[in-house]
């Protein structure tokens, strides 16, 4: 997804569908793990995807949520 909200797509053989425009001003969570997930920012989750976009492109992984669900309480099936 572009700074427009238009999704970008890639020259991937699969696709990950990616939520609808409506739901691109919804707030998330954005995490990173370092022995348990740790919050570093809120925003919507058209800027969020973008951020991870850029996250990737430099070797770095960050998981998104929604702002309402705690990793950190799940079990450790994503550790």
């Amino acid at each position: 997804m572009d700074s427009t909200g238009k999704v970008q797509t890639g020259d991937s053989s699969w696709s990950l569908p990616l939520p609808l425009k409506e739901y691109a001003m919804s707030r998330v969570t954005v995490y990173f793990y370092s022995d348990r997930w740790v919050p570093i920012k809120y925003c919507s989750l058209g800027k969020a995807i973008l951020l991870h976009q850029k996250a990737n492109l430099e070797g770095k992984e960050i998981l998104l949520f929604p702002v309402n669900l705690d990793p950190n309480q799940l079990s450790n099936s994503f550790n």
